[in-house]
């Protein structure tokens, strides 16, 4: 049986810098998605074509650098992520090649295997996160399953992360302790 060996991570993005490199539909959807999640995260992007709306989505962030050029490896040198977003093989494993002799972390859009890492299917509800990867699988399912979280997450999630977050911190036990009375008051959410 197939098991899928990600590590789920979550990253602080906007305490870290971003090259995102192409912006046509592709760039585009990955900016958003960025934007979306981490709206501070500071952002370059290289391109020598803008898709009209990644300019007009730009307007909005004054964190996020429109670079008319073509690719260098010079623009490695100011980031720590990097997103490929072009639509050339070849200039994508140049990309993945320079990446990897910086020391930087890419995601190469739509080349799994030239990716350390993956953006996937997010649900947001307050300070509730869920990232869903079907390891590349099944986009398809991995957009139902996030509307299918969305749906099923109640609005009043928020409200009992509040209270839970109070609780703990007025446990002043040891850890054991802690942990055993915040499965006591959780296990009623879990249907235990």
């Amino acid at each position: 049986m197939n098991q899928n060996n990600l590590f789920p991570v979550f990253l602080k993005l906007e305490e870290l810098r971003l090259l995102i490199i192409g912006a046509g539909e592709v760039g585009y959807e990955k900016l958003q998605t960025v934007l979306g999640n981490s709206p501070d995260t500071r952002i370059r992007i290289v391109a020598n074509y803008f898709k009209p709306e990644v300019e007009e989505l730009v307007f909005q962030y004054p964190n996020v650098q429109l670079i008319f050029a073509d690719y260098k490896p010079v623009f490695l040198d100011q980031c720590d992520l990097v997103i490929a977003a072009v639509n050339n093989i070849e200039l994508a494993e140049q990309i993945r090649n320079d990446a990897k002799q910086k020391g930087k972390l890419i995601n190469a859009a739509d080349k799994p295997a030239l990716c350390d890492f993956y953006l996937g299917s997010v649900v947001t509800k307050g300070n509730i996160k869920i990232a869903i990867s079907t390891n590349g699988k099944s986009p398809t399912l991995a957009r139902r399953l996030k509307e299918f979280f969305k749906e099923v997450l109640p609005d009043e999630i928020e409200t009992t992360i509040s209270n839970l977050h109070a609780i703990r911190n007025n446990i002043t036990t040891g850890l054991k302790e802690r942990i055993k009375k915040l499965n006591e008051i959780t296990a009623s959410l879990a249907g235990h």
